[in-house]
């Protein structure tokens, strides 16, 4: 009888553990990312292509030889710039407070107003302060002890605790053919069509790369202007802007780069971007 031998092991009946099974993880290495605030992060990795980062590594760089042979990797991080950690608002040092559990459910950026469980989510605020993201593996500098990255959606500054290389089995539907499936919230194409760079822009950009301000991912030495203004455009894309604002700039609304000072400026649809 299948379902009586479940709870039992060698005759014995079997608990469910009771004690906690907290564990202590070491930072092996830091990102370096050209997104200093949660807010314009893109919410996954893929939908930026053009992103450019790196993993400082803080253990032997002899770790990770023979990563490179692979297309793209698993990056376990933490989420250090939440805001409402146990950790960062001071709760009580039991074992269940320091579980994040003040919202069980939110809503989601894209869900049009309806409200999930924060696990049926990508969501940043879960139980535990940890994160998955899948990166695209440029190269290994083993001089500087870099892993470079693409397509990433880490904050600069970023403590990382493991890297694992993306095999085909974690492709669902390569081994057993079963398509994935998401809700419709999560699977619809809301990206804007049209992200313009006005001349003054691309000028302003052109100037601070030039000055070394976006250094060392965007530089004079890896073509760093066009691709700052391509990350930036696919990160725009993805219109970051809030959806309940009642003012011009409300999401879903057409962009266009400007920068302080300009004609543009004045114009109701634009989206204002200054680089200092």
């Amino acid at each position: 009888d299948v379902s009586k031998s479940r709870n039992n092991y060698g005759g014995k009946k079997v608990q469910p553990q009771q004690q906690n099974h907290s564990l202590l993880m070491h930072c092996i290495g830091t990102i370096v990312s050209p997104y200093t605030k949660r807010m314009g992060t893109p919410r996954q990795g893929a939908l930026v292509p053009s992103g450019r980062g790196f993993i400082q590594l803080r253990i032997p760089v002899e770790c990770i030889e023979g990563l490179e042979l692979y297309s793209h990797a698993w990056v376990l991080f933490t989420f250090h710039a939440n805001t409402d950690t146990p950790s960062a608002n001071g709760a009580a040092s039991n074992s269940f407070n320091k579980l994040n559990l003040s919202k069980t459910k939110i809503r989601p950026p894209r869900g049009n107003g309806i409200k999930v469980g924060m696990l049926a989510t990508r969501s940043p605020h879960r139980p535990n302060n940890v994160g998955l993201s899948l990166v695209k593996i440029v190269r290994v500098d083993k001089k500087e002890k870099r892993l470079h990255l693409a397509a990433l959606d880490l904050v600069n500054g970023t403590p990382v605790y493991d890297v694992k290389p993306c095999v085909p089995w974690d492709i669902p539907g390569h081994h057993d053919k079963v398509p994935l499936a998401v809700p419709t919230w999560v699977s619809q194409d809301d990206a804007l069509q049209t992200v313009e760079f006005t001349t003054i822009a691309r000028e302003s950009l052109a100037n601070q790369v030039k000055d070394g301000k976006l250094a060392p991912l965007y530089t004079t030495k890896n073509g760093g202007t066009e691709g700052a203004i391509e990350t930036i455009r696919e990160v725009l894309a993805q219109d970051p802007r809030a959806s309940n604002s009642n003012g011009p700039n409300k999401r879903g609304s057409k962009i266009i780069m400007t920068c302080s000072g300009s004609e543009a400026e004045e114009r109701a649809d634009s989206y204002k971007f200054l680089f200092c």
